[in-house]
């Protein structure tokens, strides 16, 4: 799952997974009160998505407060979440730490090679 309010984020995103074979479906989501939604309507763990790439700042709802919208579902705990953001502040690396659903805080566009490896070494990639 990729939640992201720029368009040109998402699709680049999106090439990145498809093209090294990370992901063999994406749903995109351009609001994370859209995503929220989805996973409202999806409670079936099968339909949860084993990874979530989710910015942080987005209006409305930042990627932060969807975490703790989140919270309430125990698919939740089966998905590795890997935050970024264009800009990387020292509070927003203090609450990925915190966090325990993230697995780490990338800035965007994401390095894929390193994406990759962060993903294997956690289990994602086989």
């Amino acid at each position: 799952m990729l939640i992201d309010d720029n368009p040109t984020d998402l699709f680049v995103h999106e090439r990145f997974l498809f093209h090294r074979k990370i992901a063999h479906e994406i749903i995109k989501f351009i609001s994370a009160e859209d995503a929220l939604y989805y996973l409202c309507e999806h409670p079936d763990l099968k339909e949860w998505p084993d990874l979530i790439l989710l910015d942080i700042q987005m209006p409305v709802m930042n990627g932060f407060d969807f975490l703790d919208q989140c919270e309430k579902f125990s698919q939740l705990q089966k998905c590795k979440i890997i935050m970024l953001s264009s800009s990387l502040d020292f509070g927003d690396i203090n609450r990925v730490k915190a966090n325990p659903y993230v697995l780490a805080l990338m800035e965007k566009p994401f390095d894929v090679d390193e994406l990759m490896t962060l993903l294997e070494m956690n289990g994602v990639l086989n």
